[in-house]
């Protein structure tokens, strides 16, 4: 069996002989298994390194949809998760989905500024002044403001 990945990245290639395929460096996809299908299938890809600025632009899309789906609770059954999720999808405002296409250029500005760095602020500018809201820092955990406070007591 081809995995469907494989069979639209082909299908892809059809009319833009130049398409690659993008992965992040999870084990699953960097195993060197990978390779062989990707090769055997003639498929070439790119694997993004770990700990590296996000630059694909439906990756907000996931923790929007997550958010849709379990707000009020993990839903029980595969069918109703299915249902959620394909609800959600289809709640999903184009508006959205071309605000995080348009971030892109400002990201792929700051990473070039930062020389390949991901200490860059992810979120629209201008709405919250929290100085730690949406920053990426390598090995440092983000804390929660409200959270500060207990530690001095």
């Amino acid at each position: 069996m081809i995995p469907k990945l494989i069979l639209f990245a082909k299908l892809c290639a059809l009319e833009r002989p130049d398409t690659i395929v993008q992965e992040d460096n999870a084990p699953a996809h960097a195993h060197h298994i990978q390779e062989g299908v990707y090769n055997l299938h003639e498929v070439k890809r790119l694997l993004w390194p770990g700990n590296s600025p996000d630059l694909n632009m439906i990756e907000p899309s996931w923790f929007w949809m997550k958010k849709r789906t379990i707000s009020r609770g993990a839903p029980a059954t595969k069918p109703a998760l299915k249902a959620a999720w394909f609800k959600a999808w289809n709640e999903l405002p184009q508006s959205q989905v071309q605000a995080w296409i348009e971030r892109i250029p400002r990201h792929i500005e700051e990473v070039i500024r930062l020389e390949g760095g991901n200490e860059y602020i992810e979120s629209c500018t201008g709405k919250d002044t929290r100085s730690w809201k949406n920053r990426r820092l390598k090995g440092i955990l983000s804390r929660r403001q409200d959270l500060e406070d207990l530690d001095e007591t």
